[in-house]
C-alpha cells in the first residue's frame, strides 16, 4: 500500500508522454487500511513508491469524471492464493463500509493470444479468457476461483488477482458482474466490466419500440430514459433486427460504438431499421403492433484465423476482402455450422468465395 501525499506516472515508455496523471493520496485512508488489515492477519506492507505502472495509468486516465475531486489508495499485488485475495477482498468491503468507495481493479488477461503477442501464442490463452469472460457474464464467479494453476501460468495472464479481490469485495456487497466489452488486438485479452446492484431487468426492446413509434406517429427521435438503465449507459455496437410474423422486416446497425450510450445507439437504430434499410419498404405506423423487436448488443470483434473458432450458435461473424465487408449476427435461421456461416456472409458481401479474406468473431446480447 502506498504511504505517499501523491501518486504520479506517464506513458512515455509507449510513445505517449502525454499521457501522464499526478493524483493526490488518500494517506490518512491508506495508514489505516495498512493497521486494520495487519490488525486482522492480512500481512499488508508500506511502500513509499509514488511512480504508477501503466496497468494503473490506463484506467484512471480513461475515467476522467470518475478521477475528479477524488483521494486514492494504491494497492499493488503480492503472491497469496486466490482464497486469500477472495478473503482480503470481502475484508475491504467491509472496512469502507462506512465510506464512499469506488474500487477499481486492473483486468488484463491472457497475453498470449496470437503470434505476436508479448508472451507467444499458448491456445490455452484463449480458453483461459472464455473462461473468465463467460464466468462474469453470468456472476458464476466460482469459475474463475476454481481454474487449475496450470491453465492459469499457461495463459500469461498479469489481473487474475487484482480481479479476484474485486470480486470478494463484489460478493460482500451482493454486486452482479456485467461485461461491457472483451478485446485483445495486441494479442492480450482486455475486458471491461462493472460490478451493479441486482436490480429488475429493463425493457430494452420496448425502447427501440417506442423509438420506433415515435418517429412514425410523430416524425421525432425520442430521448433515452432518465436515468439510462445500468445496462445501456456504455457506448455499444447495437443491431436492431424488426420481424413481422417471423419474415425479416428490417435489420439496421453498427459494428462501432457511434453515440455516448447504448441506449442512445438503440434509439437510432431502432428508427433506422424501420425506415431505412434499403431492402425494405418503410413501416408504416399501423405495423408497429405487429412487429417483434430484437436488440442486440455487441461486444468488440476479434480476430480469428479460421471457421475452427467460428460457433454461429455462440457468434456472430463479420469477413472483410479489401473494401467489402458482411456481417451476420449468431443464430440465423438455416445457418447450423461454421462453414455455411462464413459462405453466407461472403455471399452477403459479395466477396469471391478465394478471395483473400479476414475473420472476425463477436458476441451479442440480445433483448426482445
Amino acid at each position: 500500500v502506498r504511504l505517499v501525499p501523491r501518486a504520479s506516472g506517464h506513458l512515455a515508455r509507449f510513445g505517449a508522454p502525454r499521457v501522464a496523471l499526478d493524483v493526490p493520496v488518500d494517506l490518512e485512508l491508506a495508514q489505516a487500511l495498512v493497521r486494520a488489515a495487519r490488525a486482522d492477519g492480512f500481512r499488508v506492507s508500506p511502500c513509499d513508491d509514488r511512480g504508477l505502472d501503466h496497468g494503473t495509468m490506463v484506467p484512471l486516465w480513461l475515467l476522467p469524471r470518475t478521477r475528479a475531486g477524488k483521494r486514492f489508495v494504491f494497492i499493488g499485488i503480492c503472491g497469496w492464493s486466490r482464497a486469500r485475495l477472495l478473503a482480503f477482498g470481502e475484508w475491504l468491503h467491509g472496512f469502507l463500509a462506512d465510506r464512499s468507495a469506488i474500487l477499481i481493479a486492473s483486468g488484463d488477461l491472457s497475453h498470449r493470444l496470437t503470434e505476436a503477442a508479448p508472451y507467444g501464442f499458448r491456445p490455452q490463452g484463449r480458453v483461459f479468457d472464455e473462461r473468465v469472460i463467460e464466468a462474469l457474464r453470468s456472476s458464476e464467479w466460482e469459475d474463475i476461483a476454481s481454474l487449475d494453476a496450470d491453465s492459469v501460468e499457461a495463459a500469461g495472464e498479469c489481473g487474475l488477482r487484482p480481479l479476484t479481490i474485486l470480486l470478494g469485495a463484489a460478493r460482500a456487497a451482493g454486486l452482479r458482474s456485467e461485461v461491457l466489452s472483451y478485446e485483445g488486438p495486441f494479442g492480450v485479452g482486455y475486458p471491461v466490466a462493472t460490478f451493479n446492484a441486482t436490480t429488475p431487468d429493463y425493457d430494452v426492446a420496448a425502447l427501440a419500440r417506442s423509438a420506433i413509434a415515435g418517429y412514425l406517429e410523430r416524425r421525432e427521435t425520442i430521448a433515452p430514459p432518465e436515468p439510462i438503465p445500468a445496462a445501456l449507459r456504455a457506448p455499444s455496437a447495437v443491431f436492431v433486427t424488426l420481424r413481422r410474423d417471423g419474415v425479416l422486416r428490417g435489420c439496421v446497425g453498427t459494428i462501432r460504438p457511434t453515440r455516448a450510450t447504448a441506449a442512445h445507439e438503440i434509439v437510432h437504430y431502432a428508427i433506422a431499421s424501420a425506415v431505412r434499410d434499403p431492402r425494405f419498404e418503410p413501416v408504416e405506423p399501423a405495423e408497429v403492433s405487429m412487429l417483434s423487436v430484437h436488440v442486440h448488443l455487441l461486444d468488440a470483434p476479434e480476430p480469428v484465423e479460421g471457421t475452427d473458432a467460428l460457433d454461429p450458435a455462440r457468434y456472430g461473424l463479420i469477413v472483410r476482402s479489401g473494401d467489402r465487408q458482411g456481417l451476420l449476427l449468431p443464430n440465423v435461421d438455416g445457418i447450423r455450422t461454421a462453414a455455411e456461416q462464413l459462405a453466407a456472409a461472403l455471399e452477403k458481401a459479395g466477396i469471391d468465395a478465394d478471395a483473400s479474406i479476414e475473420l472476425l468473431r463477436f458476441r451479442t446480447r440480445t433483448f426482445g
